[in-house]
């Protein structure tokens, strides 16, 4: 089963209840699938064959998710462009681009527009066979592609099957069930949390709320009595900022899932005091899917808690030389979980340093408690070395974010010469 089956399914199941919900309109489960088909024809009309990479380039959420939704139907893999449009790293080979404007790097492959035709419906009262194409036969080969966003190196490119999805969606879905009601995800589609998050509400037949700007982020979690927000640490302190000292409240919203980093103290103060009560901390990775969660007890009295490790999930905290630590002592981390992928796409090199022995190996300092509470306490490449005495600048950063006046702060070391 993958999200195409469980479309076609509540298309047949709840017609008329709303799929998605965005910046310029809504979507029933009947529109959408109608419209995924017609999007899949327009694909091959333009020469999207079945196995062609595809990259998408369009900032509006809902078409961006409308091609990649349709670019599978037709068997196609697809990687979607951050937000800031950077070219997709060359180790993936992209065989089309999806472009609602013009793209200085595309080298030889073509560029389709994509303009506000494209979502042109045929009629939902006759829509024909639902979703037809030919989808994914191989339920091993990549499906989507993700892009790391380089900010520890050079971008990496990461590749799910049908297969690995359908595992951490029914896992994801497993542990942490969605609310019933609307579900808004600030996160950007090029990221697996991102779509993930997506996938994961239409897969469970909820409606998905799309937005990311944050005063229309605000006004949408009202105006729909949207019940989970999904969103980054800096997302959410963007959130902060506009209903800091305003006297508004969010009735409906009954939690707020923050992936992506450690949250300060102050942040998960401010946010349980003006938008939501109940926050619970994510700690996973694109390689690994979800490791960790932290609810909110434990991420108000250990603001660096990644959260209690998962079922299914292994972590283990090594030392240098490769063996396990104590315990609580802190360590390398590293991660075993299902359907963790085996390898970085076209780069062998990184492959190697972070996949050994079955493990995969973030880069991330932490500790284990006993009782299987995961502390994230830095970067193993941006320990800062002052003479011999080392020194994560997270502990930094935390100390000067909990000082008054301080809204952000960012620790490195620096060497003058």
């Amino acid at each position: 089963m993958n999200i195409l089956d469980a479309l076609r399914h509540h298309a047949r199941m709840r017609p008329y209840d709303i799929a998605v919900i965005h910046p310029s309109g809504a979507a029933n489960y009947l529109q959408l699938a109608t419209l995924l088909g017609a999007l899949a024809v327009r694909l091959r009309s333009h020469g999207v064959q079945p196995g062609m990479t595809v990259a998408i380039y369009v900032s509006d959420p809902f078409v961006h998710l409308a091609l990649a939704l349709a670019a599978m139907l037709n068997g196609c893999p697809s990687v979607s462009a951050h937000p800031n449009y950077d070219p997709i790293p060359a180790t993936l080979k992209i065989d089309a681009y999806l472009a609602d404007r013009d793209l200085a790097f595309t080298s030889r492959a073509p560029v389709i527009t994509v303009g506000p035709s494209w979502l042109a419906e045929s009629n939902p009262s006759a829509p024909g066979p639902l979703l037809p194409g030919p989808g994914f036969a191989d339920t091993q080969a990549p499906y989507r592609y993700y892009t790391s966003s380089g900010t520890t190196g050079l971008p990496k490119v990461i590749g799910h099957s049908t297969a690995n999805s359908q595992i951490m969606t029914t896992r994801g879905l497993a542990l942490e069930p969605l609310a019933q009601g609307p579900n808004l995800c600030m996160m950007w589609l090029s990221t697996i949390g991102g779509f993930g998050t997506v996938t994961a509400s239409l897969w469970h037949g909820c409606t998905l709320v799309l937005a990311t700007a944050p005063l229309m982020v605000l006004r949408f979690i009202n105006l729909y009595k949207v019940v989970s927000l999904r969103t980054s640490p800096q997302q959410l302190q963007g959130l902060l900022e506009l209903v800091h000292g305003r006297p508004v409240r969010f009735p409906s919203l009954q939690r707020v899932e923050v992936g992506g980093a450690s949250m300060p103290a102050p942040v998960i103060l401010a946010t349980r005091a003006t938008l939501c009560p109940n926050v619970i901390g994510i700690y996973g990775s694109t390689e690994a899917g979800l490791v960790a969660q932290a609810p909110t007890a434990v991420l108000h009295a250990h603001p660096d808690a990644a959260g209690y490790v998962v079922p299914g999930v292994e972590v283990r905290v090594v030392d240098d030389s490769g063996s396990p630590v104590e315990p609580n002592a802190e360590g390398l981390i590293q991660i075993r979980s299902p359907g963790m992928i085996d390898g970085y796409i076209g780069d062998a090199e990184e492959t190697a340093a972070s996949f050994q022995g079955g493990w995969f190996i973030p880069g991330d300092l932490g500790r284990l408690r006993a009782d299987g509470l995961l502390h994230i306490t830095g970067r193993a490449d941006e320990m800062i070395n002052a003479g011999g005495v080392k020194l994560s600048p997270v502990l930094v950063d935390e100390f000067l974010m909990a000082q008054p006046g301080v809204r952000d702060a960012a620790t490195f070391a620096f060497r003058q010469t």
